[in-house]
């Protein structure tokens, strides 16, 4: 029989049937062509657009849209590429810093207008450093001018700073104090049948006690409650000095809202005014165009300059490949061992940008700028030791504390030549500890028994299937006690204190930054620029220009970038959008913890806090 006609026949139906999955494979290549063309044009016209040319005079206009972050979500050279949609996006703090100084100096800026109205997340820690920039620019002589149509706590500390406050005729100042308030999961894993073993080191370590516990313990209720009466004391100072008020008047404000509101008819614009925590009442534009025929000349508005063009047209050309540089190295979010993920701090991303420092003859010294709360106990270490690599490479290593530095982030820290921390950075927490779930109970509630063989209690000794044996958790527990001690030896190597003075103020216990300079966990209060000036200090290069430490980024990267960053999480809009999440709702930050929980030992140099 020839079956060459059928071999025939067989191929044209193969190439028929493949034909459809071809074009949607080539359809594919050409869509993935054309974005990257997009993305290169958009490069082209970005590094070769006319320099902006700012007017003679005029009135900087910042408007905060969005989260205060620390770290560039671009390189350098990147910077000026825009997100193919508009909305509101991170806002970089050295950004926002380095734009005020400027204006400081500039004799074309009249005045400052700061427009809060959609400020996002941000520490106090970052709102007291740009205080200090307002403060700056008010000495020497340039009015700021703040609003809102509404101001939240934060966001009116920092109005508060600016000579004067304007808010929306419907809008609010709000004043509620600070809370910590945490879930507790004791009752749940009983129901649930899972019992979960917490090893730690440090009576203070209270990252375990929601799974522990059904309410916070009253250690951890007495150190809380000191913490955040501190917190809350200084910005009531604060408040009291920038707005000439009395305590009085604002615990007023704080604590019986109902009865200030009730007295101006429910007003709450009236409210903030009456008690003079703001100036004005007025709609933006009535305040913006204002502001323009205030500082105008002869009858014309003066020109309004938005804080983007203004950063555009003012930064300096980037440092050519010889020139000294001191560099800013972020670490951000929680400490994980591994390659890089999403809002988490790797620590093989980490470990290689220092290591090129060291190696790097131009970079002559590296600022840590930290916001973390820890995390692996591992990936802290090895940071730490990639840090004394640059050290021994004869660069000074400053730390600049953000909102939080603490736990793993101090265990990092303590290796730096000098630390610098905010008034209100949340540092300490030396401590360790260890979680490990037993679901024995979970698989008896649904019928499910498990039954095996071994050699010994440690062959599956972590196994959540089977009863934690005493040996094991005996083990663990040493194994937590040792990296306790391993914690303690590290901060007093760094910070040259001995171990006997560095135990009574580690147990984990979590101190605001300007206490911690008091115990010597800390040099010098001050911020990001305070820190920047020292390494050039100590590099004898006053006036060495700044350069980032990024992770590199392949183009698909820089793409995902341009396109998704300061998005909201869609997996959060899905849900919401089944009625499954309630508005407002965030499981990004519970996901993400779950996945940093890295550490090849199970040990964690973690705090339960978060910058207030």
């Amino acid at each position: 029989m020839n079956v060459r006609p059928l071999r025939a026949l067989w191929r044209a139906l193969r190439w028929l049937i493949l034909l459809p999955l071809r074009l949607v494979e080539l359809l594919g290549r050409l869509a993935i062509g054309l974005v990257v063309l997009v993305f290169l044009v958009a490069l082209f016209v970005s590094q070769w657009e006319p320099a902006l040319k700012l007017p003679p005079r005029f009135v900087l206009t910042l408007a905060l849209d969005g989260d205060l972050v620390e770290q560039p979500p671009l390189p350098d050279g990147l910077r000026s590429l825009r997100s193919f949609e508009e909305g509101e996006g991170p806002i970089v703090l050295r950004d926002v810093l380095d734009a005020l100084e400027r204006a400081r100096t500039d004799d074309r800026v009249l005045a400052v207008a700061l427009d809060l109205s959609r400020l996002g997340k941000a520490s106090l820690a970052q709102i007291e450093e740009l205080r200090g920039a307002i403060a700056r620019l008010r000495q020497a002589g340039k009015p700021v001018h703040a609003y809102g149509d509404a101001l939240p706590q934060k966001a009116y500390y920092l109005a508060a700073a600016a000579q004067e406050v304007t808010l929306d005729p419907e809008g609010m100042v709000l004043l509620p104090g600070v809370a910590v308030t945490q879930n507790y999961f004791r009752d749940a894993f009983d129901r649930l049948g899972v019992r979960v073993h917490a090893f730690r080191v440090g009576k203070h370590k209270s990252f375990v006690e929601p799974f522990t516990r059904n309410d916070m313990s009253p250690e951890e209720r007495d150190v809380t409650q000191d913490l955040i009466g501190g917190i809350w004391q200084r910005l009531l100072d604060d408040l009291v000095r920038d707005r000439s008020l009395t305590p009085a008047v604002l615990r007023r404000y704080s604590e019986r809202y109902d009865e200030v509101l009730a007295a101006h008819g429910g007003d709450s614009a009236k409210a903030a005014q009456a008690e003079r925590l703001v100036d004005q009442l007025k709609s933006y534009e009535d305040w913006h165009d204002g502001l323009l025929e205030q500082y105008g000349h002869e009858g014309d508005k003066a020109e309004d300059v938005a804080f983007d063009d203004y950063l555009r047209a003012t930064t300096p050309a980037l440092p050519s490949a010889t020139t000294p540089v001191v560099a800013i190295l972020p670490i951000q979010g929680t400490l994980i061992d591994g390659p890089p993920r999403d809002g988490l701090a790797a620590a093989d991303s980490i470990v290689d940008r220092l290591d090129d420092a060291a190696d790097d003859e131009t970079i002559k010294a590296v600022v840590l700028r930290l916001d973390t709360p820890g995390g692996s106990a591992f990936a802290a270490e090895r940071i730490r030791r990639a840090v004394l690599r640059v050290k021994e490479a004869g660069k000074p290593v400053i730390v600049s504390m953000s909102g939080t530095a603490a736990s793993g982030g101090y265990w990092i820290a303590s290796a730096a030549d000098e630390i610098f921390a905010d008034r209100f950075t949340l540092t300490g927490s030396i401590g360790i500890f260890a979680l490990f779930p037993e679901v024995t109970g979970l698989l008896d509630k649904l019928s499910v028994h498990t039954d095996g063989v071994r050699t010994g209690p440690f062959a599956d000794g972590l196994d959540p299937r089977v009863p934690l044996a005493d040996p094991v958790a005996r083990a663990v527990q040493a194994e937590i006690g040792h990296g306790y001690r391993r914690f303690l030896a590290v901060v007093s190597e760094g910070r040259k204190i001995p171990e006997t003075e560095v135990e009574p103020i580690a147990q984990g216990r979590v101190w605001l930054g300007e206490t911690g300079q008091k115990l010597g966990l800390v040099d010098t209060l001050g911020g990001l620029d305070a820190a920047l000036d020292r390494a050039r200090e100590r590099a004898k290069l006053p006036q060495a220009p700044v350069r980032w430490l990024l992770p590199p980024l392949s183009a698909r990267d820089v793409l995902m970038k341009l396109l998704f960053e300061g998005r909201s999480d869609e997996f959060d809009s899905r849900l919401q959008a089944l009625g499954l999440l309630p508005p407002g709702v965030s499981l990004a930050e519970p996901r993400r913890l779950l996945s940093s929980f890295t550490d090849r030992r199970g040990l964690y140099a973690h705090c339960l806090c978060a910058a207030p």
